[in-house]
């Protein structure tokens, strides 16, 4: 079956509503339902929700949006504000079949640097199109407590004065690994990163996963009899469709959405977890852009690379680092994320 995908412009679709007038926040709503993990397989999983990775962006995207509103770019668009770092924490569950409504207040708006706080929200019923697009009119429903809540920050290009990374780019860390095949040639990223799910759908394809098409590099071997802390996994991707190449803050949110896919489920396979699963969730996820944002811009021919490592765990949660490498080597961004990661015990027999 061929699924719709779409693509961030679809995705991530957001349109200003109006607000009291003495209010200084900014109100924008969804118009599409988040991607659901699983949901395109033969057989979907029921115990899943929306993939987390869109309201995160989403609300982030909101952010630069209501900048842009409140400063003229027109005469200086090389000056525009970049997305410096999303700081989130995320408090319920989304829910598929109603708009996210994002409130943006900013928190300091000077001329090389703003933080805005984004508070989101979804209405305690349904939409009247709960498989969307979702109407403007949706934002007038009473809403519930925030499912999600991040601080962006943003602020001006500027030249370098010091530049400097890791010595070793992950392009040239796992090289022998990365030169078995072309990006595109690994396994598509499965839809559901669990062992049982996976060797039952092997390569079962993107599905409907909008915006990015991601492939999985097999570390099996690099990672054989390691310390859960030296083990690591590699993405691919790169936009499935294009995104507008003077909208870097756009492709920043792309790569913010990159960064949350599966990550928890990838080390709930290396820790034992996946067929005895029971629950992962983000806590808290901070992503970092360390360049200017026009470095951050992405094309249809370059693939970029995830670098994934967990490096604690403990009382059902743990920390996992994500690295994101630009086609060229580049060290462009950094996510850290909280999360909570469970599984049944099966020493329990229930009689």
């Amino acid at each position: 079956m061929t699924w719709h995908r779409p693509s961030l412009a679809e995705a991530f679709a957001i349109t200003a509503v109006p607000v009291a007038q003495d209010t200084n926040s900014e109100r924008f709503i969804s118009h599409y339902p988040p991607w659901k993990l699983g949901t395109e397989l033969p057989i979907p999983p029921p115990a899943f929700g929306a993939f987390g990775g869109t309201v995160y962006g989403q609300a982030a995207l909101a952010a630069a949006r209501a900048h842009e509103k409140r400063v003229s770019i027109e005469s200086d668009k090389d000056a525009r504000m970049g997305i410096f770092s999303i700081q989130g924490v995320f408090t319920r569950p989304a829910i598929q079949d109603r708009p996210f409504v994002h409130d943006v207040t900013p928190i300091q708006n000077g001329r090389s640097f703003a933080a805005y706080l984004t508070s989101t929200r979804q209405s305690t019923q349904p939409s009247s199109i709960p498989k969307g697009p979702f109407s403007v009119s949706d934002a007038n429903l009473p809403l519930n407590e925030p499912c999600f809540t991040c601080i962006t920050t943003m602020g001006r290009p500027r030249e370098s004065q010091v530049s400097f990374q890791q010595p070793v780019s992950a392009q040239q860390m796992y090289h022998s690994i990365l030169s078995q095949r072309a990006p595109d040639q690994w396994d598509s990223c499965p839809q559901l990163d669990l062992e049982p799910t996976v060797q039952l759908f092997p390569n079962a394809g993107h599905g409907a996963f909008p915006i990015l098409d991601m492939y999985k590099v097999d570390m099996t071997e690099f990672n054989k009899d390691k310390p859960y802390t030296d083990r690591r996994e590699l993405l691919f991707y790169r936009p499935h469709k294009p995104i507008a190449q003077d909208d870097p803050n756009a492709h920043i949110t792309a790569h913010a959405y990159a960064s949350d896919r599966n990550g928890l489920l990838m080390l709930a396979n290396h820790v034992g977890f996946a067929r005895s699963f029971k629950k992962a969730a983000t806590l808290s996820y901070s992503f970092y852009v360390h360049s200017n944002a026009s470095e951050a811009v992405m094309d249809d021919k370059g693939w970029w690379l995830l670098e994934f490592r967990w490096t604690r765990a403990d009382a059902e949660r743990c920390i996992m680092e994500t690295k994101i490498w630009s086609p060229d080597g580049k060290h462009i961004a950094s996510g850290y994320q909280d999360g909570v990661l469970s599984a049944h015990d099966t020493t329990k027999v229930k009689l």
